[in-house]
């Protein structure tokens, strides 16, 4: 790697304007646009849903909002030392095609179908919702009997609620229940199921039972009490070595720092929090993710949450390259053959 003073005056604006949002067409990351999905081991997912969430119905513009906050950050975190975008090909897939999105039963069919041929291509999702609805056609895709993976896989979810509710306005597929039917059909596994970050009045007190007799649950006093140190301890413990699907509600962090989150709750997680528990958790082996419920008009003029879920997928982004770098993965191995011979 180039340091500052070799690189010619050329290179140095070329850096410089990475960090123009405003300049150029944006793509999650800054990231090429492959809608085809061809040369991609990483793809980045739009998911323009809110037909789940019978609260805020904003969420369907989250995908662009990011993508143009994001395109400034395109750029290396201090405690990786690897670049994602050399050993890997991170690209924007485009958005879900929602043909039939007045139905929310058929628009999960529909998202399922297009995940579906992500997950044939090896391809491993990272998606910027939408409600949270779109975890259940995601893990449909991509985890269960029928995927590569044979079977159910980890879930690390954070939420200040346990969206495991039954049925609700004449569908399942709703923002509530995507945990509860993750389990009913195989698709995540129970016993590698861990939930964190539970906070805030909730309407009935047995609201989070299903989740308790179940998962692990981490609630924010927990994590308060007993220290990043631990929980991400707990967590490694819960989920282990195997395919791990991570899913972020933004309502899990205080609305300081996401004051665009759909159905906040106050005294959440701080960001500096967040960052120092996913850093704790380098080396698992995760499979795909999704950061969710983010309504762009509720956001401030800094665009402070859209800021926030940047950093949050380019985290993602980096703990999938180091893992697959690391570990030998196929894809990574392939991506480095390309850059030493380029």
């Amino acid at each position: 790697m180039s340091k500052v003073e070799d690189l010619t005056p050329e290179e140095v604006t070329q850096l410089a304007s990475t960090l123009l949002y405003w300049s150029g067409i944006p793509t999650f990351l800054r990231c090429p646009y492959r809608p085809d999905m061809s040369g991609t081991d990483i793809g980045l997912i739009g998911f323009p849903y809110s037909g789940g969430n019978h609260i805020e119905r904003m969420q369907y513009l989250g995908p662009r909002a990011v993508r143009h906050r994001s395109s400034s950050y395109h750029r290396h975190l201090r405690e990786f030392r690897i670049d994602p975008f050399a050993v890997l090909r991170v690209s924007d897939l485009g958005d879900v095609p929602l043909p039939r999105v007045f139905n929310p039963d058929l628009t999960a069919e529909d998202a399922e179908n297009f995940y579906r041929k992500v997950h044939e291509r090896g391809i491993v999702p990272i998606t910027i919702g939408g409600d949270h609805s779109v975890t259940t056609p995601i893990l449909r895709a991509i985890a269960g009997k029928q995927s590569r993976h044979g079977g159910p896989i980890g879930m690390i979810h954070f939420d200040c609620h346990a969206d495991t509710a039954t049925p609700f306005g004449g569908t399942r597929h709703h923002a509530g229940a995507a945990f509860r039917i993750g389990v009913e059909e195989g698709l995540i596994d129970p016993a590698r199921t861990v939930q964190i970050g539970f906070h805030g009045p909730q309407p009935a007190p047995y609201i989070d039972d299903w989740s308790r007799e179940r998962f692990t649950v981490i609630a924010l006093q927990d994590l308060v009490e007993n220290g990043i140190e631990q929980v991400a301890s707990d967590v490694r413990r819960v989920v282990g070595s195997g395919p791990t699907y991570l899913s972020f509600d933004l309502d899990v962090l205080d609305p300081a720092y996401a004051p665009a989150a759909a159905d906040p709750e106050i005294n959440g997680m701080t960001t500096r929090e967040l960052f120092a528990l996913l850093n704790k958790l380098r080396g698992v082996n995760l499979i795909g993710a999704d950061i969710v419920c983010f309504c762009p008009p509720l956001d401030n003029a800094a665009q402070t949450t859209a800021m926030t879920i940047s950093q949050i997928m380019l985290q993602f982004v980096f703990h999938m390259a180091e893992y697959r770098t690391q570990h030998g993965d196929a894809l990574a191995q392939s991506a480095v053959a390309k850059t030493t011979t380029a």
